[in-house]
């Protein structure tokens, strides 16, 4: 090994290029181009900071008291779709003297060829079967504390642009992040062969893969302090982290086999002299070859194959091999010690972080086996405070063992699962869907509620649920969330949401009802789309969802609000939830939902809404907001939509953006009607 580095030491390159500050600034280029992007979000930044009621949280789960809004207004009604919102909260009522009434209708718009019975409400005499709930404005005045809206520099460009950018090279990967990477392997490029060659300068592409080892580490925290400054969540800069890791797998493998293929002579020599073996036990060398095993382990089981269908084994496996790829690194080679004492450093600052952002408290458990095929409602009712609507936590069981506490914080894995946050929820619920052995297992533990000792079991008489079951709960968070975006700053909202994807949907509108009821919200017009498998999913779901179908008045501005439910399949079994009449505002219809034409809609209702205040500067329309949950074809749906506005009423509205809200890593690729 020492005959190799003597002659790499002796490359016509060594004397033009220092390579250590070379691939150092290589990562000050990184980070300034990062600078770069932050310095476009400031203004963003600035007005989420200094929001009185965002400056606590997002960061630390606490029990506290939400502000009491104004005492609820009786003057909530139905709103068809050919009424018109007034600026002074006055409502316009179109002639039609037609009522809308639930009934019982045969829905043939289905793939399936089954026909089911379900309650569908339905005008044949009106334009828009669905009529929205509207809360007018409350009387009295009442001085505005919403937030300003900053719209992104994407918006205010052209609407071409920021549809390019969110253009879907594949199902859940953009145009803008391809970009991303793109930029990203151009730099790494540019540093492995400026002035160097991999065929005769191994060297460089060693120092090229240890100089991407800190940023490896900052993407892979859940408190990386690089999400925290751009306003991103840790999870939708996981494709970056991914990436720079395959960047460390190819720079070492190349550095690696710079060696066996560049100086075969001097491996030959090794060989006829009888020095092979002493060679192989030179440190140097056999570390550099754990070290090389340990990272190409690592790349094994990152493949999707194995991930997606062995995550324990691919989060198992990752803890090791890190440990062991930083060990073998330095023992390698001295010269990496700063990286890998800053990867160390920004590992030791994550794990702190969350320990300082975990709670053990009591949670109770409730199963409902026909909300999305099966899914336990985790109530906790200790923690109330201190997330923002759309963020997650991540959550372990403790067992019964007098060691339990200790063994789940040791060895069992914390799992994600977004808030809801209703306005009279309670407490933290986390909607957890079966979709997996662990959560499979919860829901069967929930199951056996009946059977638990009389400590551990309660009635949810307050809902009208079943037993729930008693069990202690680490809490770990809130994470991700919205970042800079503030739901209440725009005039309109579309929430679309697949499945276990209302549980965003939920906590941002109970958010929003909540704020503007204060007066702390522009809002004007709300919509929620909800794609289910089968209506036994909404009626499981409808006590929480009737709480929330009662805004209170606000003394600023009115509000219309509607929640459509679309069920997607079709089945010959009979409903396993008793069928109640919906409350007003809540519609259930049988097909995929068309999200373009209830953007339009909403678009249309917010251009009525500040027609007769267009003369005012202050009071014009501050934009439309998508967010969307669920699969990637349903978001993808939803960002088509958004691509599909005309720039008139682009300009008409204040501007459209989009917000996509993923747990972790998207799912694959599958119609989302098999997803549910």
């Amino acid at each position: 090994m020492s005959g190799v580095q003597s002659f790499a030491n002796t490359t016509p390159h060594d004397h033009k290029i220092n390579v250590p500050l070379f691939v150092f600034h290589i990562d000050i280029l990184l980070l300034s181009l990062f600078a770069l992007y932050v310095a476009f979000t400031l203004p963003r930044a600035l007005v989420r900071l200094f929001q009185p009621s965002e400056i606590l949280n997002g960061f630390f789960l606490r029990s506290g008291t939400s502000p009491a809004p104004p005492e609820r207004s009786g003057s909530t009604r139905i709103l068809k779709q050919a009424d018109k919102i007034g600026r002074s909260g006055t409502v316009t009522r179109s002639n039609s003297n037609t009522r809308s009434q639930p009934i019982r209708s045969t829905s043939t718009r289905t793939n399936h060829s089954t026909r089911t019975l379900v309650d569908v409400p339905e005008d044949a005499n009106l334009p828009d079967p669905f009529p929205a709930l509207v809360t007018p404005r409350a009387r009295g005045s009442h001085k505005s504390r919403a937030p300003t809206r900053v719209p992104r520099w994407t918006t205010i460009i052209h609407p071409t642009f920021a549809y390019a950018l969110n253009f879907r090279v594949s199902p859940g990967f953009t145009l803008g992040k391809f970009l991303v990477l793109l930029t990203y392997g151009v730099i790494m490029l540019y540093a492995s062969l400026f002035s160097s060659s991999p065929f005769t300068d191994p060297v460089r592409t060693g120092y090229v893969a240890m100089s991407q080892i800190p940023i490896v580490m900052a993407l892979a925290g859940k408190t990386n302090w690089l999400s925290w400054v751009c306003g991103v969540g840790y999870e939708k800069l996981n494709y970056i982290h991914r990436f720079s890791g395959r960047v460390v797998v190819i720079a070492a493998n190349i550095h690696a086999l710079g060696y066996l293929g560049s100086y075969p002579a001097i491996v030959y020599k090794w060989s006829l002299n009888g020095v092979m073996r002493t060679q192989l036990h030179d440190s140097k060398f056999l570390w550099g070859l754990v070290a090389l095993s340990a990272v190409d382990l690592l790349f094994a089981c990152t493949l999707s194959f194995v991930r997606n269908r062995m995550y324990t084994l691919f989060f198992r496996i990752h803890v090791i091999g890190v440990t062991v790829f930083l060990l073998a690194t330095y023992m390698h080679s001295h010269a990496t010690l700063p990286y890998i004492l800053t990867a160390v450093g920004l590992y030791i600052f994550d794990h702190l972080a969350r320990i300082a952002r975990t709670r053990y408290t009591t949670a109770w458990l409730t199963a409902e086996h026909s909300l999305n095929g099966g899914t336990t409602l985790v109530h906790v009712p200790s923690l109330d405070a201190g997330w923002r609507a759309g963020q997650h936590v991540r959550i372990r069981i403790v067992s019964d063992a007098w060691f339990g506490w200790w063994a789940t914080w040791l060895v069992g894995r914390a799992r994600p699962f977004t808030i809801v946050a209703g306005s009279e929820s309670g407490g933290m619920m986390l909607p957890i869907k079966a979709q997996g052995a662990w959560t499979r297992d919860l829901l069967r533990m929930a199951s056996d509620a009946a059977d638990a000792r009389p400590a551990e079991k309660s009635p949810d008489t307050e809902r009208g649920r079943g037993p729930t079951r008693e069990v202690r709960i680490i809490v770990e968070g809130p994470y991700s969330g919205p970042g800079y975006t503030l739901y209440t700053a725009y005039s309109g909202a579309v929430l679309v949401a697949g499945g276990s994807g209302i549980s965003y949907a939920m906590s941002v509108l109970g958010d929003m009802l909540q704020k503007h009821a204060c007066g702390k919200s522009h809002v004007r017009i709300i919509e929620v789309i909800w794609s289910v498998a089968d209506p036994d999913s909404l009626y499981s779901l409808l006590p929480e969802l009737t709480s929330l179908m009662q805004p209170r008045a606000s003394p600023h501005t009115p509000l219309s609000l509607r929640l459509t439910v679309h069920w997607t399949r079709a089945s010959s079994h009979p409903p396993r939830v008793p069928r109640m009449t919906l409350p007003s505002g809540v519609h259930l219809c049988a097909g995929r939902p068309d999200i373009y034409a209830t953007l339009q809609s909403v678009v249309a209702g917010v251009r009525t809404a500040y027609s007769a205040s267009r003369s005012s500067s202050s009071d014009t329309p501050s934009g439309v907001v998508v967010g969307s949950c669920g699969p990637s074809s349903l978001i993808d749906d939803a960002s088509r939509a958004v691509g599909r506005v005309s720039w008139a009423d682009w300009k008409d509205v204040g501007g459209v953006e989009s917000i996509e809200e993923y747990v972790f890593f998207p799912l694959p690729y599958v119609p989302y009607h098999h997803w549910l």
